[in-house]
């Protein structure tokens, strides 16, 4: 091992920018095997500065320590705690895998890189590499980050509402929103009664996607947002493409005294925020959740919002797997479970009407009886497809006996819905998607958020 500390030293006297590194090591290599490896990265940029034994017993003595030098070596029953205390012991570039399975397989190296990214350092194996994603504060204003698991988990609904009740406590609010449908340059919505029917109609005639989530945060929320637009996501979050950076230098122009930072599916937005919160849907697949690269987001989360937690869709074992799956990763998260009833933006006494949304039919139909008997609605057709326009084109031709269309601001609940209400001469209402609490104060927590924000913000001011 003092070879490749001495080579470490020599590198330091080079022209080649050295790369400090943790490399991940284990029993079932001999230890000269490990050393030639390591030897071989300090020859090539890399400075070793510890290690940490993920496990393995084939190949080394009971003495460990003493089987590999002077590197600081971090060893113990939970590798991923090791790797932790190595990594905030230590200002590192990169974490670099020499493992292999038996001890290091796809699950527990999935559990390393999550770790390894949410201390913001990225984690290098033998054919892949997982780059810690970079995202800087872009103005000093206080932030924070409302991200999805995945795509119609109820994420524009919870930052909406969040943002209409910062605004109604007096907050000046400002919500940056990226879509996959985003506009080309980002745009600043300053006026929210603008955001009319009409007014998207014409959009929509212009070729725009009149839908995109900053037009529903307006109209919804009731609060100045920023449109931007993304395309691609990675593992971790990270767009391919955005124009988010430009759109949060305008929102940061704004007026406001908090910024909202939506993301878009599982896309995050690329910029820095003093706190997280995390939509996750009840109705997806635990291990997208719990496992993979899921687990990277619970671990940079302050408070969790379960979507979907209809008892008709969602067993409580299952609610309750995953809400002790996310406490054994992140201990001090806060978890709210809710569901959610749609609130019509117009009067729907007595009327007869047709509904579209993007939730499953059995939900559209639960949302449809809870209009009936809330609203005085007298519910003659429903469609679960607007995410699916020649499907929902076919639905509205059957739907002659409804007087008004109602629908959610999404897809193409505007080139569609809209545009056929209009041709038709029919009334045309959205619906909100209202969170409502089954476990957990929604409005205590998101208090908490902001007050937490708020509180980092002021230390890294003065930072």
């Amino acid at each position: 091992m003092g070879k490749a500390k001495r080579l470490s030293d020599s590198r330091m006297k080079g022209e080649i920018p050295i790369r400090k590194a943790i490399a991940l090591i284990d029993g079932e290599h001999y230890p000269d095997v490990v050393e030639d490896a390591l030897s071989s990265l300090e020859a090539n940029g890399y400075s070793i500065l510890a290690l940490v034994f993920l496990g393995g017993t084939e190949k080394v003595w009971d003495g460990v320590e003493a089987s590999y030098g002077n590197f600081p070596l971090y060893s113990g029953e939970d590798p991923l705690l090791s790797l932790k205390e190595a990594i905030a012991d230590h200002e590192v570039d990169e974490v670099i895998d020499l493992s292999d399975e038996p001890i290091a397989g796809y699950r527990e190296r999935f559990k390393l890189i999550s770790e390894s990214l949410a201390m913001g350092v990225s984690y290098r194996g033998a054919d892949f590499y997982f780059s810690s994603p970079n995202r800087p504060f872009i103005c000093e204003k206080a932030s924070i980050g409302i991200w999805g698991s995945g795509k119609r988990v109820g994420k524009t609904a919870i930052s909406g509402y969040f943002a209409r009740r910062l605004q109604d406590g007096g907050k000046r609010v400002c919500v940056c929103t990226m879509g996959r449908g985003g506009p080309k340059n980002p745009e600043f919505l300053g006026d929210p009664r603008q955001i009319s029917d009409s007014y998207l109609r014409e959009l929509s005639k212009l070729g725009r996607h009149a839908a995109s989530d900053h037009f529903e945060d307006a109209m919804m929320g009731k609060v100045p947002t920023v449109g931007c637009r993304r395309c691609g996501g990675g593992m971790a979050g990270e767009p391919y493409f955005s124009n988010v950076a430009e759109g949060a230098k305008l929102a940061c122009e704004t007026e406001s005294e908090i910024i909202l930072f939506e993301g878009s599916g599982a896309a995050i937005p690329p910029v820095g925020t003093d706190a997280v919160l995390l939509v996750v849907s009840a109705l997806q697949e635990e291990e997208y959740i719990l496992e993979y690269l899921g687990r990277y987001r619970l671990l940079l989360s302050d408070l969790i919002v379960i979507t979907m937690c209809e008892e008709f869709q969602v067993s409580s074992k299952k609610l309750s797997r995953l809400t002790d799956g996310i406490f054994s990763i992140n201990p001090e998260v806060k978890i709210v479970k809710t569901v959610f009833r749609p609130r019509p933006l117009g009067d729907l006494r007595g009327k007869k009407i047709f509904l579209a949304s993007t939730a499953p039919l059995e939900v559209v139909k639960l949302q449809g009886a809870y209009l009936e008997s809330n609203y005085g609605a007298r519910l003659v057709g429903v469609s679960s497809n607007l995410a699916n326009r020649s499907m929902l084109a076919r639905a509205l031709q059957k739907s002659k006996g409804a007087d008004v269309f109602v629908t959610e601001l999404k897809a193409a609940g505007v080139d569609v819905v809209s545009s056929r209400a209009h041709e038709q001469s029919k009334e045309l209402v959205y619906i909100e998607n209202f969170p409502v609490a089954l476990e957990g104060s929604l409005d205590e927590e998101l208090d908490y958020l902001y007050d937490l924000a708020g509180s980092r913000f002021s230390k890294r001011k003065r930072s």
